[in-house]
Order: C-alpha cells, then sequence, then structure tokens
C-alpha cells in the first residue's frame, strides 16, 4: 500500500503537534500530501454568532496551522489545510476521512486514563473505532 495522502487532525495541542511532526517524517520520505484538519466544536447552535465564528477560525488557525505549515515546507512537503466547525469533533474527522479519502490518518492522544477516559471519553478512541482507513495515534 502506498502513502500518497495523509489527514492529519490537529487541535494545537502538543500530542497534535507530536503527530504532525511525525506525519511530516512520513510525508517527506514516500512523497506525500498532509491535510491538516482542525475542527472547533459548538456544543450550543447560539454559542457562536458568524463574526464570532470567523474570529474563533482565525485565532484557530493561528495556534493550530502556523507551525505546523512551517515544519511542513521546511520539509518540502505539501501541506493544505482545512477547518470545520461541528457539534461533533469525532464524526467530523471521520466524515473527512470518506470526503479527503486519505491512505492514512494521523492524531494525538490526550493520554486520559481510569475515570477520566471513561466520564469524558476521547477524540482519537472515537476516531480509532470509526475510521475505514489506517489510524496513527502520537502519544
Amino acid at each position: 500500500m502506498a502513502i500518497r495522502k495523509i489527514l492529519v487532525a490537529t487541535d494545537g495541542s502538543v500530542f497534535s503537534r507530536r503527530a504532525a511532526s511525525f506525519a511530516i517524517e512520513i510525508a517527506k520520505a514516500v512523497n506525500a500530501e498532509i491535510i491538516a484538519l482542525h475542527v472547533i466544536e459548538v456544543k450550543r447552535p447560539k454559542m457562536l454568532e458568524a463574526g464570532s465564528i470567523e474570529k474563533t477560525k482565525a485565532k484557530q488557525a493561528e495556534l493550530c496551522f502556523k507551525d505546523f505549515e512551517a515544519e511542513a515546507k521546511n520539509a518540502e512537503v505539501q501541506f493544505k489545510t482545512k477547518m470545520l466547525v461541528s457539534r461533533s469533533t469525532p464524526q467530523t474527522i471521520i466524515d473527512e476521512v470518506e470526503v479527503q479519502n486519505p491512505d492514512i490518518l494521523a492524531m494525538g492522544s490526550h493520554g486520559l486514563t481510569g475515570l477520566k477516559k471513561l466520564l469524558l471519553g476521547s477524540v482519537s478512541t472515537e476516531v480509532l473505532k470509526k475510521s475505514t482507513v489506517p489510524v496513527l495515534i502520537v502519544k
């Protein structure tokens, strides 16, 4: 199986930055393209107004994509970004896997354990359960 496209789900955390760096290494080695995906999760419909969403998107883009894009450019890896607003981050990532049809999905793990994991769940765990492509979870 050739890897030509890697979808990287990122939230700007240290964990997702590690996943991004790992994905860049893979992409450089196999000449693959990276699509960086960030999902802004909105729990209530009226939580963000249109102008507020745009401001949030701009702020999140700065946090999630700036360093990632610079690292990809430095490694001479093709890089695109996509930001979506959704009520369910795991489902949106799964939906985007279907849209983008990547060869692999990479994401960070927040390392939740025990009771926290049981009560809060985990985006990476939900995505891993439902993904139709191989998932690389970087701790």
